[in-house]
Order: structure tokens, then sequence, then C-alpha cells
């Protein structure tokens, strides 16, 4: 589910260049925006949750999992990710890869950190979102943990 999510047009963001968290949130947004997954304002309440939950979004050194809540404008799921070229940091939090989840409810919600536990549990799915050089690796190694290939 993740890879066929991951694999439309614009989900996959690299070679990031920004100064914040928030202008991550802003960059993992568009394409949700663009595919009619999500409205604008889902922006915001993405944001508000990361300030809520602080470091908490960084769940796994150096990957932050951005979500907002399913009325702030989720359509339909949807998920994209970015590779930045240098980290960002919330709290002290480094950041150098980043997903922004849509769900539109806390079933799908559940089954999309589902999906995505399973590539943070491989060694060599981390170390490639972390190192961010290498986007074919990256969805092929994600394809394996998949059981895709």
């Amino acid at each position: 589910m993740l890879t066929k999510l991951l694999e439309k047009d614009g989900h996959i963001i690299t070679d990031v260049e920004c100064d914040s968290w928030e202008e991550v949130v802003d960059i993992l947004v568009a394409p949700l925006i663009a595919d009619g997954s999500v409205e604008p304002q889902f922006a915001e309440s993405a944001k508000e949750a990361a300030v809520q939950y602080g470091g908490y979004v960084v769940l796994i050194e150096d990957i932050a999992f951005f979500h907002g809540r399913p009325e702030a404008g989720v359509k339909k799921l949807d998920i994209s990710m970015a590779l930045l070229k240098k980290p960002v940091y919330l709290l002290e939090k480094r950041i150098t890869a980043a997903f922004l989840m849509a769900a539109v409810d806390n079933v799908s919600h559940r089954d999309l950190l589902k999906a995505l536990s399973q590539f943070m549990n491989d060694e060599k799915c981390l170390e490639l979102l972390r190192k961010g050089e290498d986007l074919d690796a990256i969805m092929t190694n994600f394809k394996k943990v998949e059981g895709k290939i």
C-alpha cells in the first residue's frame, strides 16, 4: 500500500532545501493538495500537531512523521515523503527525511502507521532514508519489505 501511494507523481520530493520543519510540512503537503487528497488547511493542522506532540513527531532518529487531523481537510488516504539535503530541527531532534500522512479516520491512520512500521523496523530502510542519496535504492528496499519483489 505504502509504495503505491508514494509512487504517485510528486509524492517523493528529493534534494529538499529548507530552513525549518514548518517548511518541510509545506513542501510535503503540496503534492497531496495537487492530487486532491487534502485541502490546504491540512498543512496548519500538521504543524499544530507537531507543536502539540513536539519531539514525538521524530519517532526514529532523523526521520519525522508529520500528520494532521482527518477533519482538517483530508479527502482520501495519502502520504508524501521528503529527503532533505541539510537537516532541519524540531526542538533538538534532527530531521533528514520526513513523511506527511493524511488519513480519513483513526482506522486508516493506524493502518498507515502499521505499513510505515514495516519500513522503520528494517535497518536498511532507515540507513537509506537517513542518507537520502539513492531514491532507487530506497524504493527497491521499500518494495522488498512490502514483499512486492
